[in-house]
């Protein structure tokens, strides 16, 4: 079993998606997450109202409920995203040294 911390690979993803808002803002961010989730409602606004309901909330972040979001998946989902998220992250030629830290703690940890 790996010896990930799952917060951390989640800070340093959101990390690298604030450095190319274009492709991956929240709403994007969200779309991809629905892949591995199908469950999720399509509308990204239509979550975050279900989610400030159930939890009786009047604002919180879009970040922080992507990151729910993440640590709700299993593990083989979670790995499954990261590996098509550090492919577009290759694809777009983010902050490499950024990119390689990341892949470098993953393989680090199996």
């Amino acid at each position: 079993m790996s010896n990930y911390n799952w917060l951390e690979i989640g800070e340093r993803i959101q990390n690298l998606f604030t450095e190319d808002t274009l492709d991956f803002n929240e709403e994007a961010t969200y779309c991809l997450m629905r892949r591995y989730n199908p469950e999720l409602p399509f509308s990204f606004e239509r979550y975050i109202k279900m989610y400030k309901n159930e939890r009786n909330l009047k604002f919180i972040e879009r970040r922080t409920i992507l990151g729910d979001i993440f640590m709700e998946m299993d593990v083989d989902k979670r790995l499954e995203l990261i590996n098509f998220i550090l492919y577009y992250f290759h694809k777009r030629k983010l902050n490499r040294r950024r990119v390689m830290e990341l892949e470098d703690y993953l393989d680090a940890n199996r």
